[in-house]
């Protein structure tokens, strides 16, 4: 996982954002904490204002996901299935799920974790009525087939573990090109005189001549001369 790993941007105490190579699209992952319900007008507004900004300055092309703590309750209100679904734990929408589901609009992307049902008991995700999300471009909806929180994993917080599956692809070129790379050559040997002098004769009697050089093609020319020095 690591090797697909190719972009982390530290933003503010209150976001990041990663990027993970895919096998047809890269992910762009922002994980967020948003203000809780009781705070100002003005801080969300500002928290908005960054993940907007943050957000349009993903690559286009990017599966866009956001994850971690809205701090959001939806509800139920049939207006707004179309971005949340029809399976909330709660049935108003308060006013941070309100701007979370006008941003989420705005952007084409559904909050995917209200959208399966389950049990009331694996819907919530935290001791306190608020809720942690998954939020996805809308492009991408059939990509996370699951969402459902663990209650008996202890993970020392007061949320409960969230598991998501999602069927994406990633990439596996690096890993492709390592299985093809040739193993390095052991080199060190060669400072004895004995194994130096054996392989000295193994590589004149590989190399071809100069006549055969000639007339090969400069391209042809190398790759024999490469081989006869990885089989001496």
């Amino acid at each position: 996982m690591q090797d697909r790993v190719f972009g982390f941007t530290a933003i503010s105490e209150r976001m990041c954002k990663l990027r993970i190579r895919g096998r047809f699209f890269n992910y762009s992952i922002i994980n967020v904490h948003c203000p809780h319900e009781e705070k100002s007008d003005d801080e969300k507004e500002a928290f908005y204002a960054t993940l907007e900004e943050v957000y349009d300055g993903c690559p286009r092309q990017d599966v866009k996901v956001i994850i971690g703590d809205m701090n959001a309750r939806f509800g139920r209100e049939e207006m707004y299935r179309p971005t949340i679904g029809p399976e909330s734990l709660h049935s108003v929408t308060n006013d941070n799920g309100q701007r979370c589901i006008d941003f989420a609009a705005s952007r084409g992307m559904v909050v995917r974790s209200t959208y399966f049902p389950r049990k009331d008991i694996h819907k919530a995700t935290w001791t306190s009525p608020d809720q942690r999300n998954l939020t996805i471009d809308g492009r991408f909806f059939s990509d996370v087939t699951h969402v459902r929180t663990f209650r008996g994993a202890n993970i020392d917080s007061d949320h409960y573990l969230v598991g998501v599956d999602m069927r994406s692809k990633l990439s596996t070129v690096f890993n492709q090109r390592r299985s093809r790379r040739a193993p390095p050559f052991n080199t060190a040997c060669l400072q004895s005189g004995n194994v130096a002098h054996s392989y000295a004769q193994q590589l004149e009697a590989n190399l071809p001549g100069e006549e055969e050089l000639g007339a090969a093609s400069l391209e042809d020319g190398w790759s024999r001369i490469r081989s006869a020095i990885g089989s001496a």
